[in-house]
């Protein structure tokens, strides 16, 4: 057997490490009839001065999913006249989501102060949102009633240009042109992270 091939490769229980002429079984193995097996789902971990293999466990952590009350930050996939799916793709204090997962906004879970027409005057698609989750089952409710939360970043619908706070709107610069949105309070200070 190859030692530059055995450390770090992943192995899962039962699976054959060497015999014991060459290598004394350590943690996360066990030894029969002169075999080394792996008793655990992890990777080899060699010990060449003790001429010792283990398997270290892998920690399988379960990647993040929304539950009732968490704060999450999407984008606004599509609109229609009462309601709007955001994607979301990060939680609070959890990171991000393995995959985007899917939250529904609807009408009577925008503002408690401030009354929209439609839903195309709350959000647009492509709008960056940070949204309270409802509930902690498929599908998510999701809500932008209180000062933080609703659109954090938005572009003008005309040239796409990047939208700033002006009078409670947002103006596009370039256009000239307002446009409403359900703003967080923290709308135009809210900071990205380029890349990953």
């Amino acid at each position: 057997m190859i030692l530059s091939n055995l450390s770090g490769k992943f192995v899962l229980p039962g699976d054959f490490l060497g015999v014991i002429e060459e290598f004394m079984a350590g943690d996360g193995t066990y030894e029969e009839n002169g075999r080394i097996f792996s008793a655990i789902t992890g990777v080899i971990l060699f010990d060449s001065v003790k001429r010792v293999i283990s398997v270290v466990p892998i920690s399988l952590s379960k990647p993040p999913i929304p539950v009732s009350g968490d704060v999450a930050y999407g984008y606004v996939f599509d609109v229609n006249e009462d309601s709007a799916i955001i994607r979301m793709c990060y939680v609070e204090g959890k990171g991000r989501l393995s995959s985007e997962m899917t939250g529904f906004l609807r009408f009577p879970y925008v503002s408690l102060k401030v009354r929209f027409n439609s839903m195309f005057d709350v959000v647009r698609i492509g709008d960056i949102v940070r949204v309270k989750v409802l509930n902690s089952w498929l599908p998510f409710q999701v809500s932008t009633r209180g000062d933080s939360f609703g659109v954090i970043f938005a572009r003008c619908s005309i040239c796409l240009s990047p939208l700033v706070k002006r009078k409670g709107k947002l103006f596009c610069n370039n256009c000239k042109f307002y446009e409403p949105r359900k703003l967080a309070s923290d709308y135009g200070v809210f900071k990205f992270e380029e890349g990953g």
